[in-house]
């Protein structure tokens, strides 16, 4: 072995770089979440590979100890066969340069040394296609074809509520119960809301989701599990794209692209201007996005990513109809002329037109990422961001609201062994605060959005500090145990000061709580072979009360502090398995049984007055199935099947009548059965392709009394698409065109529903329930390549 410590450096270069080949080539672990064309890898290239991966670690170790003795200056960069886990905060990135759809031997945010993600999790993403130069208008179209994931419309173009498991089903607006990420900084903010307002499509290589409870990898609010986008590098881009888009509604969509890689630099930057008349009438919108990436490689222990991004929203907002306006005309405005007087203010009116219902919204996120190779096996990561939100909404009541979030966290990871079994080692810390500042006026329903009396000004903070770690250990071949744990203390603050119908001061009420949390997470996996991976994993999360949960008395529904309102916790239990039966045919099966305790939820207390309280406990139970197969070249057939059985286990519902047991009744709003299929075929001699797809959901309760449901529906959707490679000498690289036809067959169906009320099934269907889906649509675009 001396001889070797004696290998040039070069020559080792190369002997890493052949294994990497070779690693990528023949060995790509079952991570991958489509099957590949490469043939299986043999019982002995793994035997080959694995030997080789030993020699080198104690190359690597013995080359690291000779180069110690040396002064700083003389010594060489670290070169590495493999780096570290993935970082809990997110922080990993497909390699720019895979050309399989599914290539997960992730790769640093910012480096190119390779990253495993975290063992022992139920794990997807879209293949880069479903968002890649497609004419894909939101996030949700995306994201249809993963298991256990269903997204709804909400109050916005790109406005969609995210569950997962049946953890956030019940969120109205927004993306609540789940934590978002996009290239290894936080969407969410310290309050637990995300919108996907911010996120473009089209500028989206990969959609990764982890399902289940994860917080002892993502803190608080990930209850469900966590939801990571991933935007084109610049070496995906290699110049200037531009991409137009229009089709029915009014829709219009104008995009570009610059990006480039050098040997130090990766700079990518996006922006686009999306606008359409809306399918909803009073729905009509405008949003801009710019997103500005670069990746820069400081020396060969050092790198850093720069990351930011802004939204601007102007849209019009239509209310969910009752289940009559929806089947008279489902592409109405909503809101009848019930408790509405024009020019005056009333809480309880719904007429979208009279209140002049908007969001003109502002997001905007600045931050970065450093990373340390501290050794060959230690690298540290360090984040910081800047999140504000400044919004001005207009519904029955208007809403101004500003909240600056200051993020970061800081992680270690190591790569080691314990005795002779390896081990994967995680420590990390986090801290982050935000400011709410917001004031709420009556809306005079004159048709403009006309501020009336003040009737509440608020003031608070939210402070959240916490660490967590992790250990991955292969304690026999091809077993590996992980275990995990995150503690966080969270402190809320919040004054508010309340006024009558006159303006005139009512009350003052102030709550200040701190809560702690502790999320352990342990799980066991096996890998038989490259082809094959079995889990089984038990996890919890939690998630702490909003300022506006702690403000209201849960005796009288009155201004007040909420003293005894418990933070929501769960536990997931879940065993998975992913198979790749032939090297055309992939296959991942998971099954999972979700306990809830002290879910947070709204109830009337008397008249108008709503409290937030603790419902007791309710189980979540179900499977999740998808399938790739791609007999031919070119061709891919896929599906995802999603079966959850919700029910309440103890529940009292207050109600007019009194307190009534729920146990055994069906939790509203969370889908039964949800079905994803897809076939598609691309030639690339010719540049020609085509899919069609089809999305079935089955209908479910919206009321505790499951009494009043959510119709099904099946949508059919087609595109065609040509591809055309032009001489790298011209102007223009290549172009991409596309025509699309979605919902075929003209289905009229609801996008989304909500939580109501009512025992019976007349008292339910006199509510706003539902926002209706778009009828057939065409649309149609280009993207460009250019110099």
């Amino acid at each position: 072995m001396s001889d070797l410590v004696g290998v040039s450096r070069w020559g080792y270069a190369m002997a890493v770089g052949m294994f990497v080949l070779c690693a990528a080539g023949n060995g790509k672990a079952l991570a991958q979440e489509a099957p590949s064309s490469d043939t299986s890898t043999s019982s002995r290239e793994k035997a080959l590979r694995d030997q080789l991966k030993n020699i080198l670690k104690e190359l690597d170790e013995l080359q690291q100890k000779k180069e110690s003795q040396k002064p700083e200056a003389e010594r060489p960069a670290i070169i590495k066969e493999k780096a570290e886990p993935a970082s809990p905060e997110g922080a990993t990135e497909p390699a720019s340069d895979a050309k399989p759809d599914f290539d997960l031997a992730d790769m640093s945010i910012v480096s190119e040394r390779f990253q495993k993600r975290s063992e022992g999790m139920s794990f997807f993403a879209t293949v880069p296609n479903e968002t890649q130069s497609q004419p894909t208008r939101t996030m949700k179209e995306s994201l249809e074809a993963a298991p256990g994931i269903v997204l709804r419309q909400a109050n916005g173009p790109r406005d969609f509520s995210i569950m997962i498991r049946g953890l956030g089903a019940k969120t109205a607006f927004a993306i609540r119960d789940i934590k978002v990420y996009e290239d290894g900084i936080s969407q969410t903010q310290s309050d637990g809301l995300s919108r996907l307002d911010i996120q473009d499509p089209w500028f989206m290589r990969s959609t990764e989701v982890i399902r289940g409870a994860s917080s002892s990898l993502y803190d608080n609010y990930a209850l469900g599990g966590m939801v990571h986008f991933r935007t084109r590098r610049g070496s995906d881009i290699g110049g200037l794209e531009t991409f137009f888009s229009g089709g029915s509604f009014g829709y219009q969509k104008y995009g570009v692209a610059i990006g480039q890689e050098t040997e130090k630099f990766d700079i990518a930057m996006f922006g686009s201007h999306v606008a359409e008349d809306g399918f909803i009438r009073h729905s009509n919108y405008n949003t801009q996005t710019i997103n500005f990436n670069v990746r820069y490689k400081m020396d060969d222990r050092q790198n850093f990513y720069f990351k930011a991004i802004t939204n601007w929203l102007n849209t019009k907002v239509p209310t969910r109809l009752t289940q009559g306006q929806f089947f008279a005309d489902e592409r109405q405005a909503g809101g009848a002329q019930t408790l509405c007087t024009p020019g005056t203010y009333n809480g309880g009116c719904a007429n979208s037109l009279l209140l002049d219902q908007s969001r003109v919204d502002r997001r905007t996120i600045i931050g970065g990422i450093y990373e340390r190779q501290i050794d060959a096996n230690t690298v540290l990561t360090v984040e910081a961001d800047y999140d504000v939100k400044d919004i001005q909404q207009s519904f029955s009541q208007i809403f101004e609201n500003t909240n600056p979030n200051y993020k970061s966290y800081a992680d270690l990871r190591h790569d080691g062994r314990l005795g002779t079994m390896p081990l994967k080692s995680y420590v990390g810390f986090f801290v982050n605060k935000m400011e709410q500042k917001g004031n709420t006026f009556q809306n005079l329903a004159d048709g403009f959005g006309t501020k009336g009396n003040l009737i509440q000004n608020s003031r608070g903070t939210i402070f959240n500090i916490g660490g967590r770690f992790r250990e991955e250990l292969e304690f026999y071949p091809n077993w590996i145990l992980a275990v995990g744990l995150g503690f966080e203390q969270s402190r809320l603050s919040v004054d508010a000061t309340n006024y009558d119908q006159n303006g005139t001061l009512a009350s003052r009420t102030s709550a200040n709580r701190t809560f702690s949390n502790w999320a352990p997470e342990g799980s066991v996996t096996w890998k038989p072979s490259a082809d094959y991976r079995h889990w089984i994993r038990a996890s919890t999360g939690y998630g702490i009360p909003q300022f506006a949960n702690l403000l209201r008395n849960p005796i009288t529904g009155q201004p007040g502090t909420n003293f005894n309102l418990k933070p929501q916790k769960n536990l997931n239990l879940e065993i998975g398995t992913e198979m790749r039966l032939h090297p055309t045919l992939f296959v991942q099966v998971a099954g999972f049984y979700t306990f809830f305790k002290d879910e947070i939820i709204t109830q009337v207390i008397s008249g108008n007055n709503t409290a937030s309280v603790n419902a007791d406990s309710s189980r979540y139970r179900g499977v999740e199935v998808f399938a790739d197969w791609r007999p031919v070249a070119g061709l891919r057939v896929s599906g995802a099947y999603t079966h959850i059985n919700s029910e309440y286990i103890n529940f009292s519902d207050r109600t007019a009548a009194g307190f009534i047991v729920r146990d055994g009744k069906q939790v509203p709003n969370v889908p039964t059965d949800i079905l994803n299929g897809k076939v598609e075929y691309y030639h690339a001699a010719t540049g020609w392709g085509a899919w069609v797809e089809g999305n079935y959901s089955n209908s479910y309760f919206l009321n505790n009394n499951n009494t009043f449901g959510f119709p099904s529906y099946v949508i059919g959707n087609i595109n065609v698409s040509k591809n055309i490679a032009l001489p790298k000498s011209s102007w223009f690289r290549f172009a991409k065109l596309y025509v699309e036809v979605n919902n075929i067959a003209d289905e009229k169906y609801a996008a989304s529903g909500q939580v109501i009320t009512g025992e019976t099934h007349a008292q339910a269907a006199g509510q706003q329930i539902f926002f209706a889906g778009y009828g057939r649509a065409v649309y149609g675009g280009v993207t460009l390549g250019l110099f």
